[in-house]
């Protein structure tokens, strides 16, 4: 069976589709349908086009030339368009046949799909899976939530009584509403679904998580990239992108992907009064708190009423155990509940039940302790390797590590034909300017690290 990942997002009307291609669109006909000729102008309503079907796959459109001078604008402006149009995934450029439409099905998770399968390596570092190892049993909880539930009712409520309590204690702010989900992921994937229109702006770390930058451009909205450094965001770097006037700011507040950066207390001080009169949602994700050596910071203790926190424990509890929590602003947090009680959208109280009983276990808590040492361990060691080799590895705690090196393509090749698989840096980042980064996943024990520092410091200083 081929795996999810291997999913091919080149563009594919080629081959005999050639010979059915429609004509190109004349240049005069499609700038005729634009009344903001700005870039962001022209890549929105041609994005708004496509999703409507009435420009439709494969359809050639006009060169950047014919266009520049049908709009009356200059040829950077269009092809600053193209660049935009391209990031989402909505079309396809190259030097011999021009450029295509590829429609609005080629968009969802592209990002994801984007990463490369798992090569036919002996150590696999591109995907950061826990440790089976390191995870508590599952057996006992679970059947203690069968034994104690009356599972053959529907519930009353998205969220189990005895999950909510454990969930509220922990909590670091007072939130107004919480609900559950199936996964961190889902989570904002419904608050995207609530909050977001086509077109807005989002703001997210320069590099990010390739699932919090696939529901961004899924909901056709644009990502605002905004510089951290190993205490999240910049406060300059904030006050400028919300210029654009985001909607939404999804922040990794620890355990950040690919980054590794963690929130500290110092800096959500800065960033609060930068964002307090702000019209917008602030979304956190703390999705492995549970594994994280850092302490928790989060935007809801200085600005409750505009933040949301989604927290979730596949990492440190195991995959199958599929809950997520989704707490903080009543008005978001009900309208996702509504959603979720018209579709049956949440977790098994089973689940629910089974995680409430391990969060509070002490041979569970005991487990992910060391869990959580372990993987901290098993981290530095990698970053101590590349330092070593005179690499620069960003953040300070993660499943993973983000390493700048001057040829990615050229270091991923090495490792993979050394039997070592390790993930692009471009998927991470908002205009997949990663290329000349590198995401080693740090999850797994093995005895490779000064061998991949030495392959990538011959890369980087070649």
């Amino acid at each position: 069976m081929s795996n999810p990942r291997s999913t091919d997002t080149r563009d594919q009307v080629t081959g005999a589709a050639s010979a059915r291609r429609p004509e190109r669109l004349p240049a005069s006909a499609l700038a005729l349908m634009f009344t903001d000729r700005s870039a962001r102008g022209i890549a929105d309503r041609l994005g708004d086009l496509i999703h409507s079907g009435e420009l439709a796959q494969g359809l050639p459109l006009p060169t950047v030339r014919a266009l520049a001078a049908a709009l009356h604008v200059g040829p950077t402006t269009i092809a600053s368009a193209w660049a935009q149009l391209r990031s989402r995934g909505l079309i396809h450029c190259d030097r011999r046949h021009g450029s295509f439409v590829r429609g609005p099905g080629r968009l969802a998770g592209r990002r994801f799909a984007s990463l490369p399968p798992p090569p036919p390596v002996r150590l696999d570092l591109t995907t950061a899976f826990p440790d089976p190892a390191l995870l508590p049993d599952l057996t006992g909880p679970m059947a203690a939530a069968v034994a104690g539930t009356q599972w053959r009712t529907y519930p009353d409520d998205t969220v189990d009584a005895r999950l909510a309590a454990v969930l509220r204690a922990t909590w670091p702010f007072e939130a107004e509403d919480v609900t559950v989900t199936t996964g961190a992921q889902d989570a904002v994937h419904r608050v995207a679904d609530v909050v977001l229109h086509p077109h807005d702006r989002v703001l997210v770390e320069e590099a990010a998580a390739t699932s919090l930058l696939d529901i961004v451009e899924d909901h056709r909205a644009q990502a605002v990239p905004v510089r951290c450094d190993d205490e999240g965001p910049l406060p300059d770097a904030m006050e400028a992108a919300l210029a654009t006037r985001p909607a939404l700011l999804l922040l990794q507040t620890r355990m950040a992907s690919p980054y590794g950066h963690a929130l500290s207390r110092r800096r959500a001080r800065a960033l609060a009064p930068v964002l307090a009169d702000r019209d917008i949602v602030i979304l956190e994700q703390d999705t492995a708190h549970e594994l994280a050596p850092t302490a928790g910071v989060s935007l809801g203790e200085f600005l409750p009423e505009r933040t949301l926190l989604v927290r979730s424990w596949n990492k440190s509890h195991g995959p199958h155990l599929r809950v997520g929590a989704l707490a903080g602003i009543r008005r978001v947090v009900s309208r996702v509940r509504a959603r979720q009680k018209a579709t049956g959208g949440w977790p098994s109280v089973l689940n629910q039940r089974a995680l409430a009983q391990m969060l509070t276990d002490a041979r569970a808590r005991e487990t992910v302790g060391r869990a959580r040492v372990v993987y901290h361990q098993r981290r530095q060691q990698m970053v101590r390797a590349l330092r070593d080799a005179g690499l620069a590895p960003t953040g300070v705690a993660g499943l993973s590590v983000w390493v700048p090196v001057r040829d990615a393509a050229t270091a991923i090749r090495r490792l993979a034909a050394d039997g070592i698989g390790i993930a692009p840096g471009a998927p991470f980042t908002v205009h997949g300017d990663g290329r000349s980064h590198v995401r080693i996943a740090t999850t797994l024990g093995h005895d490779e690290h000064a061998r991949i520092a030495r392959v990538l410091a011959e890369a980087h200083h070649g």
